[in-house]
């Protein structure tokens, strides 16, 4: 009976991909025969919405830089994304609305606020992300590398493996006449989740605080336990009176603890925010907390490899690196982070402490 389930499962989900697949070639044979849109007129836009419906973090942090830009020229900015980016913008005030986005979701409410622009920064064409453009045809859609003139217009033509992230979403700003600003990442500011951090720390004002986030989304990407210890060690070894902090969900990070780090329980997207602002120095991974380093200016030692980006084959670290004065990025040739040796970044650690502590003295 249990292999009979199995195989029932099995064919139910492939019948559920080869539909949708046949879904998604019906409605994109729809589209390309609609007659394209008008010139893009920014003056006759007000309402805009963006689109970050994977859920990434850092695709979201770095959007804020845009949605704020927009939302300081006036126009009403909301923003239809996943659960944890709703979070992490639930305390950004210039947004007009926080749109909670899921998977196959009905789309009447959105479709009747209409909308002026909707501006979809990713790059690819699956069918609920073209199902929500058909739906919302009567906006107009801005897109990234997307041949469908039909309901995107523009769709702005950019894959550049030399280029910082930002640089895409200064293109998005260039449509609606803004240039030449500077760009900077926007956040807000969560008092009960500091507090929260302050309380579990124990914090006093002469306190040096470094921070280690040892995970991301990718394995090939996070530290080893053995490189945490190692680092947590090491940090102690400059000033036993530094309070080390581990960033993530206590499941994961609650085992550092007993080598003499700080865990933050019941720890959100809010709560990693706050523990950066309050940190003196951050050593992490390529992963949002980078980001966020940037967001609030924190000194950062960040680690990466040369690892390509799933949907357009770009060099990652190149296009997500820190990109700011204070972030120290240490790029690898290891294939995974884990098999690097750890103690090779510790100058660079130590040099960033030693600048704290001589600021608080």
């Amino acid at each position: 009976m249990g292999n009979f389930m199995l195989s029932l499962k099995a064919i139910n989900r492939n019948k559920n991909i080869l539909l949708r697949k046949i879904k998604k070639t019906a409605l994109l044979c729809l589209i390309r025969t609609l007659r394209s849109r008008q010139t893009f007129e920014p003056d006759n836009a007000r309402n805009i919405l963006l689109l970050r419906l994977d859920d990434k973090i850092g695709d979201m942090v770095v959007t804020t830089g845009t949605a704020f830009m927009l939302a300081e020229k006036g126009y009403r900015v909301s923003v239809l994304t996943g659960p944890v980016c709703g979070q992490l913008l639930q305390n950004c005030d210039y947004l007009d609305q926080v749109i909670p986005y899921k998977n196959r979701m009905s789309l009447d409410q959105l479709c009747a606020q209409n909308f002026d622009v909707v501006i979809d920064f990713d790059d690819v064409e699956d069918f609920e992300r073209l199902k929500l453009a058909w739906r919302m045809r009567r906006s107009h859609h801005v897109g990234f590398n997307k041949k469908l003139p039909g309901i995107y217009h523009p769709s702005i033509p950019y894959l550049d493996a030399e280029q910082h992230i930002t640089e895409r979403h200064k293109r998005v700003l260039a449509l609606f006449n803004i240039h030449n600003a500077a760009f900077h990442y926007q956040l807000g500011h969560c008092i009960t989740e500091h507090n929260k951090v302050t309380n579990a720390l124990q914090m006093i004002k002469s306190d040096i605080v470094v921070s280690i986030n040892p995970f991301s989304g990718g394995p090939d990407k996070d530290f080893s336990e053995e490189q945490v210890i190692s680092l947590i060690h090491f940090i102690h070894s400059i000033n036993a009176k530094i309070k080390v902090v581990v960033i993530g969900q206590n499941s994961k990070v609650g085992q550092f603890s007993a080598n003499g780090a700080l865990i933050v329980p019941e720890s959100t997207i809010n709560t990693a925010i706050e523990i950066v602002r309050l940190s003196d120095v951050v050593v992490s991974t390529d992963t949002s907390i980078v980001h966020i380093a940037n967001a609030l200016n924190r000194p950062l030692v960040a680690l990466y490899n040369k690892r390509k980006l799933k949907d357009t084959g770009l060099p990652g670290y190149k296009i997500w690196g820190p990109n700011y004065p204070q972030g120290n990025q240490i790029v690898v040739e290891n294939d995974h982070i884990s098999d690097y040796s750890i103690s090779t970044i510790f100058p660079a650690v130590e040099t960033a402490i030693r600048a704290a502590g001589a600021l608080k003295r």
